[in-house]
């Protein structure tokens, strides 16, 4: 083989890697890696929710037999887990999730926090952590609970009006 031809060989190869080097990130953000499901109405264990706009969700994050969900609101992560039977009070059950956002590392409870559901009032707790805020809002109605956190690198009021408006959609007693 000449040299030529192996400096040709050698060129078409570095090219071919560096497509591909630069063309996957490329193709990763032009493929968006979540849903928008605003408007769309889900089911876990007797509460229904119907997302509000421009709320979005990765595939996959929707688990109604397990009684879990997760969206995204703006960049904040919103965790929904509901189960059935529960048969403590809204205080009780936000104490419960308040003990365990405490043994976290890097995690500080700040303030209470007023929580609405659909007609159910609920108890909650605003934290922060070393990389952003959340807050915490446990529900209970009849034997079922709800317990929603949220989280983020920064929630600004706009944000977290608009996972106030996302967790008033909560509607208990749908089975």
């Amino acid at each position: 083989m000449t040299r030529t031809k192996s400096l040709a060989i050698a060129t078409a190869v570095t090219a071919v890697v560096l497509l591909f080097a630069l063309a996957v990130p490329l193709l990763n953000k032009a493929v968006s890696p979540t849903v928008d499901v605003g408007g769309e109405t889900f089911t876990l264990a007797g509460v229904t929710l119907t997302a509000p706009d421009e709320v979005r969700m990765r595939p996959g994050f929707y688990q109604p037999e397990s009684g879990r969900i997760e969206f995204l609101v703006g960049e904040a992560e919103v965790d929904i887990a509901v189960a059935a039977p529960y048969d403590f009070d809204a205080e009780y059950l936000a104490e419960e999730m308040s003990r365990l956002l405490e043994v976290q590392p890097g995690v500080q409870l700040t303030e209470p926090r007023d929580c609405a559901a659909d007609g159910v009032e609920g108890a909650g707790r605003s934290f922060v952590t070393e990389t952003g805020a959340g807050f915490a809002c446990a529900f209970v109605h009849d034997t079922i609970r709800a317990e929603v956190t949220a989280t983020g690198a920064s929630l600004d009021s706009a944000t977290v009006d608009r996972i106030d408006a996302l967790i008033a959609q909560l509607s208990f007693g749908t089975v």
